[in-house]
């Protein structure tokens, strides 16, 4: 009696997780990847987690690329690079 129960309740069991749809890898892929910024784009930013600059010898005053790490507000990590203006230039 116990051995015809156990089937039948491990064929439902099957069948039902058959039917979920399985996890996909992409928000995960997407996370280590590095987005590039678009100044047009609206950002979900909960928490910066790191912003490292890229320095550029020839030109310490012009363009250099920079990167953020932040977490949104569902709590997705994202990293982010977008151009910035070199420390070295004067406010003035």
């Amino acid at each position: 009696m116990k051995f015809p129960l156990f089937v039948a309740l491990s064929l439902v069991s099957l069948f039902a997780s058959a039917n979920e749809t399985a996890p996909t890898a992409a928000p995960a892929a997407s996370a280590d990847q590095t987005a590039q910024y678009d100044y047009s784009e609206d950002l979900d930013i909960a928490k910066v987690v790191r912003v490292t600059n890229a320095s550029n010898p020839a030109n310490p005053c012009g363009p250099v690329k920079a990167k953020m790490q932040y977490v949104d507000s569902k709590g997705v990590a994202h990293t982010l690079e977008y151009t910035r203006l070199g420390d070295a230039c004067e406010n003035g």
